[in-house]
């Protein structure tokens, strides 16, 4: 059986589960049906594919029209061997064409700082990206549909990604269906000033799905499917790398959150599981409570373990006679790690009955919140080929990462 079908066949039991609260769906009162329609049981879009803290653009959800936003994220590993900073930020405003079409534009920056552990030594490493997004959006109250646009450019080469998002809602089900596509083209220039020269290219396809069912008195289920192909040049041309110019990834996230109305709150579940064409086999877990703290203030805990194994082709340095096999990788990424994490938020919403807020806006969302990683490249023991070394052969046996998160929607 494919791999992919196997991991969906594994993950079948799960929705046995909750098959017995379907039973007394059509015997409940309106009220309970309206806990599924609270935001604190809705779902934000998993990360089925990528590990936490694994540095990425993300996509970009639909803006109601006559909308402002403005996000700031900022990370950090401050280990010595790493000293890594990456700092993402964007604004865009959504205004309305004709009834039920929309227009988003904005501009984004993404600001990376490294130091490169690869065969050829430490290396500090900066970049930084910027460019326009632009995006033309359909709702018609149920369903929404996005086609948008991003550019960046760098000094070390542009990336060009178009996307395409659909929406839908089956009111009378309570069923919301997700699917998504996005194809990232970046080409890569490096001067010979550097370890080596580099005029190339890599392109990434992602599609991305999403069922998610509410049961009734309050039980909120949500699977997600993502694969990701890239190809061309997916090694780093700064750590002198040799990777194979395709990979596959593929993995599937299932969490449910089941409401707490006594406490104004839910708990969320969730487990995970994907895999992929170079080995790098992963699985996760998470756990979360989110409250409501009076009628404006909402709090976000979470919290999850990550564990994957290495690629086929990882190595940690050259032996002394050269590279054995065709490719080799001192990406950290590819290796054997284990890591936890854990997640707090704050959000506001304010939206008067009267008047406006500040004067100004119809309505205020504003959320802040801040990130911890913890990762273990060398749980498996030192001696282990496994876990990430630094060319030198001292071990990188772990480290922090450490972010925090700005966000405010203004409606005008």
């Amino acid at each position: 059986m494919d791999p992919f079908l196997k991991l969906i066949a594994s993950l079948a039991p799960l929705f046995l589960l909750f098959l017995p609260l379907l039973a007394g769906c059509a015997s409940e009162r309106l009220a309970a049906r309206e806990v599924l329609a609270d935001p604190l049981m809705r779902f934000h879009p998993g990360r089925p594919v990528r590990a936490p803290g694994e540095p990425v653009v993300r996509d970009h959800l639909p803006l109601p029209t006559d909308t402002v936003q403005m996000q700031v994220r900022a990370e950090a590993d401050p280990g010595e061997q790493v000293a890594a900073t990456w700092l993402t930020s964007s604004v865009r405003t959504a205004v309305e064409l004709a009834a039920g079409f929309g227009l988003e534009a904005g501009y984004g920056l993404e600001l990376e700082r490294e130091r490169l552990y690869g065969f050829a030594g430490p290396l500090d490493f900066e970049r930084l990206r910027h460019g326009p997004d632009a995006a033309l959006v359909y709702d018609d109250g149920t369903s929404v549909l996005r086609a948008g646009y991003r550019y960046r450019t760098a000094f070390d080469g542009d990336l060009h990604e178009p996307s395409v998002a659909a929406r839908t809602l089956i009111l009378g089900s309570d069923t919301r269906v997700e699917l998504g596509y996005r194809r990232t083209m970046a080409a890569i220039h490096v001067d010979a000033d550097s370890e080596q020269e580099v005029d190339d290219d890599r392109s990434a396809d992602r599609i991305h799905a999403a069922v998610e069912q509410g049961f009734l008195p309050g039980v909120n289920l949500r699977l997600e499917v993502a694969g990701l192909l890239e190809s061309g040049y997916l090694q780093n041309p700064y750590r002198l790398e040799q990777h194979p110019d395709s990979r596959a990834r593929w993995g599937a996230l299932l969490r449910t959150r089941i409401a707490v109305p006594a406490l104004s709150s839910a708990i969320e579940l969730g487990a995970g599981h994907g895999s992929g064409s170079w080995r790098v086999e992963h699985s996760q877990a998470l756990l979360a409570w989110l409250a409501r703290l009076g009628g404006s203030f909402t709090l976000e805990v979470r919290g999850g373990l990550y564990h994957q194994i290495r690629a086929t082709f990882y190595r940690d340095d050259y032996p002394p006679d050269g590279p054995v096999g065709l490719y080799h990788s001192a990406d950290r990424r590819l290796s054997s790690y284990l890591a936890w994490w854990a997640r707090l938020g704050l959000g506001l919403r304010l939206f008067p009955e009267r008047g406006r807020v500040m004067g100004m806006f119809k309505y205020l969302n504003m959320e802040l919140g801040g990130l911890v990683i913890r990762s273990d490249f060398n749980f498996e023991g030192l001696d282990s080929p496994n876990g990430y070394t630094v060319s030198a052969g001292q071990a990188f046996s772990g480290g922090w990462q450490f972010g925090g998160w700005f966000g405010l929607v203004a409606g005008f």
